[in-house]
């Protein structure tokens, strides 16, 4: 019986076909950690030459180059589709061929939602394939920062925000309409091309719409806490509806006015706490820039019940049109007596302490006041006897009656 070959490194199992040595991923970590690797990290701003890449510098019709991102499921590399001469950006499971079928299921999900979605403001998946065991999708590569990098925790100018806002919701929406939700905006998941146009990418959480699977169920309690909305911070999968994302969108519009997202500032677990239990701060507060109006279509979209932010991306993406023609637009501001039925109806065990203290305090007043009344009382009739004394003793001539 033959054994079977593994990876020295992650002690992945090598296919029968797979050439000795590591597995493509750690073949590829191995290159970044060669001399030049570690001097590019020092230099950011030069680049991994391909002679870097020596351990293993193809991978399918793929010459690998550089690595762009990584993050819990894959890696991204820039590469070289030979075939087509052409660069592209080539994602992995992290995994590689060890990873379990839940991993490669929601891997495949990613490219087949992206794949489905043809709209010039959504990264377009080219080829979907699987390699010596390892599964990979390759797509267009956009050689900008993504929105995170380019805001560096500093607000843009509020009417660059508003467009490029208005260009992402109506993106999302298109993938609404085909029946996918992204369920993961956010900054890092917004590529900007050199022109400065952003582009929706990273579909890891996306979900069919339609679809109730168990590969759902277990993707709906994931997402990154500052973005996203109270539903899924629950872990509630049946109320993750449209209104996530534009719940979403909302969080990205607050960052680019403020600098910053919504909530955030702790532990993940203090950060959900905040998306469940605290209002977002106002933008105008942080940003004397920010009108009322766009400040009211950002908190809208931010609002704890999904039923009260908009109905759609296309409804926000209307909104944000109406304020930078300078029309009225549909939302309304929340006034200070909503703001304190929503909080006394997300806190009543607190909402009810208040309620009971204050009433004590009434309580205590009043018969505070009482007593007050009782002796002033008391006080008043003895100086009207004494008055009354004085009365007749003058009257009769002295006190000797007495």
């Amino acid at each position: 019986m033959t054994e079977t070959r593994r990876c020295p490194q992650c002690r992945t199992a090598l296919p029968a076909s797979a050439p000795a040595g590591f597995c493509p991923v750690c073949e590829f970590r191995r290159a970044l950690d060669t001399p030049s690797a570690q001097s590019q990290s020092q230099n950011p701003d030069s680049k991994l030459e391909a002679s870097d890449l020596t351990k293993i510098r193809y991978f399918g019709d793929y010459e690998l180059l550089e690595t762009i991102a990584q993050g819990g499921m894959g890696i991204v590399l820039k590469a070289r589709q030979v075939s087509l001469n052409r660069l592209v950006a080539l994602k992995l499971i992290s995994a590689g061929v060890l990873a379990s079928q839940e991993i490669v299921k929601r891997f495949k999900a990613e490219a087949a939602a992206a794949a489905s979605l043809d709209h010039p403001n959504i990264v377009p998946i080219h080829e979907i394939g699987e390699h010596q065991g390892q599964h990979y999708f390759s797509m267009t590569l956009i050689s900008g920062p993504t929105l995170g990098q380019a805001l560096a925790r500093k607000p843009m100018p509020i009417r660059r925000g508003a467009e490029m806002l208005t260009t992402l919701a109506r993106a999302v929406h298109f993938a609404h309409q085909r029946g996918v939700l992204h369920r993961d905006i956010k900054p890092s998941n917004i590529l900007l091309d050199e022109q400065g146009e952003p582009h929706l990418t990273d579909f890891g959480l996306a979900k069919l719409i339609q679809d109730d699977s168990s590969l759902t169920q277990t993707a709906a309690v994931m997402g990154t806490p500052a973005y996203m909305s109270p539903e899924q911070a629950r872990g509630d999968s049946k109320a993750v509806t449209i209104a996530a994302d534009v719940y979403g969108l909302g969080a990205v519009l607050y960052e680019t006015l403020t600098g910053r997202p919504p909530f955030g500032g702790g532990s993940s677990v203090e950060t959900i706490g905040k998306v469940l239990e605290q209002e977002p701060r106002r933008p105008s507060l942080s940003n004397p820039e920010v009108d009322r109006d766009l400040e009211t279509i950002c908190l809208k979209c931010l609002e704890k019940t999904p039923n009260r932010r908009y109905p759609s991306a296309q409804a926000l993406a209307d909104d944000l049109e109406r304020w930078q023609r300078h029309e009225t637009i549909l939302a309304r501001p929340t006034g200070p007596v909503r703001r304190t039925t929503r909080w006394i109806q997300r806190n009543p065990v607190g909402a009810s302490l208040i309620v009971s203290l204050f009433v004590g305090l009434v309580v205590s007043l009043v018969l505070l006041k009482l007593a007050l009344d009782q002796k002033n009382a008391a006080t008043e009739a003895q100086l009207a006897m004494d008055r009354a004394r004085d009365i007749i003793c003058h009257q009769i001539g002295g006190s000797d009656f007495w």
